[in-house]
């Protein structure tokens, strides 16, 4: 068996990518930055689709080097890790939720609602990343083992065209009433068509292209021009979203697929020593990524003071502190997994 090959490419920008969710998330919730500020940490809209694309490329260029009993193995055991990822997450955040609402005296108001996003959508924000990763890597390896590429693409494109143009374009689809009754239908059900089949899917397709090398072949000098080509295409339509008032999302875009393609194509050919820090980037990207919600919501809705505190800070001393603690967490976790291995399950 082949081992599989390290990016050392892929991991620093992941986690380049998780402190600009970080960092967005800030800058909307907390910091409440406008102008140019604001629009940098927009950045963040990439990272998601990102990490579902790397996440597809390295789960079928692992998946690329076994037979096909081993390759099932390999799902199963995948899967029970993501799983256990998210139940550990969502134990973690429902105790913030249980003790606010308790303590609000709501929480049999609140609970059938908890429930009925817990099935269809995630237990809380953030963290509904890993079951939609799930479902879109399932979707793919599903597809794969039993559909013909052809039907894969087919069904991928119409699967975001779909997403897109719901997501980021609702304001124009519903302008008619069938449309718009079946969009409110959709929408008290699934509540978002940011999830694992019109977001995820499409994504980690990606990944499995540029893992199967069944993608175009371009030069690395190509694939940096149209990275940033597609990338400023984005930017420019997520503008035009936001400005026209097509949608409240902007992260669902049609130029993003492009971007996202040709970014994680660079990178698996740009060429980086493999150093111990880029195995800590790695690590701290999946850390920083899903106990954000720990500093940004958890803890401030249980704790009096604290969000007073926080919004007297100046602009610039919120970053700071949310960027310090979510930071000094991560690391504090990734270090006492050495020893207590049981808190690998967190990343």
């Amino acid at each position: 068996m082949t081992d599989r090959k390290i990016y050392p490419s892929i991991d620093i920008v992941k986690f380049i990518m998780a402190m600009l969710i970080l960092t967005q998330h800030t800058s909307n919730e907390w910091a409440h930055s406008t102008g140019l500020v604001h629009a940098f940490f927009g950045l963040g809209n990439f990272a998601v689709p990102f990490f579902f694309a790397c996440s597809g490329f390295l789960f079928f260029s692992k998946m690329n080097i076994l037979d096909g009993i081993s390759q099932k193995e390999y799902y199963i055991k995948w899967s029970t890790r993501i799983g256990k990822m998210y139940l550990v997450w969502s134990a973690i955040y429902l105790c913030f939720v249980f003790y606010s609402w308790v303590s609000r005296n709501i929480l049999f108001e609140r609970l059938p609602g908890l429930i009925h996003g817990a099935v269809v959508y995630s237990t809380y924000a953030t963290i509904w990343f890993l079951p939609a990763l799930w479902v879109g890597v399932s979707i793919c390896y599903l597809m794969k083992r039993y559909c013909s590429m052809r039907i894969m693409w087919i069904t991928m494109i119409l699967l975001m065209i779909v997403g897109n143009l719901f997501g980021s374009y609702s304001n124009i689809m519903t302008q008619d009433t069938y449309v718009a009754s079946f969009y409110k239908w959709y929408m008290s059900i699934f509540i978002t068509w940011r999830n694992g089949i019109f977001n995820g899917a499409p994504y980690v397709f990606i990944g499995l292209l540029l893992a199967e090398n069944k993608a175009c072949k371009t030069t690395q000098r190509e694939n940096t021009i149209a990275t940033c080509i597609f990338s400023a295409a984005f930017l420019a339509e997520a503008f035009i979203i936001s400005h026209y008032h097509l949608s409240t999302a902007t992260d669902m875009g049609f130029m993003m697929a492009p971007a996202i393609f040709f970014m994680l194509n660079t990178l698996i050919k740009w060429d980086i020593k493999q150093r111990t820090i880029w195995q800590h980037f790695r690590n701290l990207s999946m850390l920083v990524f899903l106990s954000q919600r720990l500093f940004l919501t958890a803890l401030p809705s249980v704790l009096p003071g604290m969000k007073e505190w926080i919004l007297s800070l100046p602009e610039v001393s919120i970053y700071f502190y949310f960027i310090s603690v979510v930071l000094t967490f991560s690391v504090l976790i990734e270090r006492l997994s050495k020893r207590y291995k049981f808190l690998k399950v967190l990343w």
